[in-house]
């Protein structure tokens, strides 16, 4: 086991410095009120909007745009036209995660889907909207 060693002074002052050091530290955590018994502080709501983390946020949901980019990944057009199973298999085939494949399960039996967009429809995720 080594032991180390200052550069500029020797073991005790190394002390003495961490000694105050960690003084300071500790005169310096009376500054902070105390929450539970100051007025001082602020409400804790204040920040931010009421239930916005209750709530489903606004704008894109990502995790929909994953499993869409994933089906399109792996299912090409020369996949289509196909059946669920048709689908499934080429997802195995493809080595797609457990979360795609569960959207192909989804499907009811002998549905066939045209395209990768009839696909996305079909299992529910939402399809953005493309303005021209």
């Amino acid at each position: 086991m080594s032991e180390q060693f200052s550069a500029t002074h020797g073991p005790a002052e190394d002390d003495l410095i961490k000694r105050q050091d960690r003084s300071e530290i500790m005169g310096h955590g009376e500054e902070w009120p105390d929450p539970e018994e100051s007025d001082v502080w602020p409400d804790r709501g204040i920040w931010a909007p009421e239930a916005r983390f209750a709530s489903t946020p606004e704008g894109p949901d990502f995790q929909a745009i994953e499993l869409r980019s994933e089906l399109a990944r792996h299912l090409d057009r020369t996949t289509f036209p196909a059946t669920r199973e048709q689908i499934l298999r080429t997802l195995t085939d493809r080595q797609a995660e457990p979360p795609v494949l569960n959207l192909a399960l989804a499907l009811p039996p002998r549905t066939t889907v045209r395209s990768v967009g009839a696909l996305v429809r079909a299992v529910g995720l939402p399809v953005e909207e493309r303005w021209t």
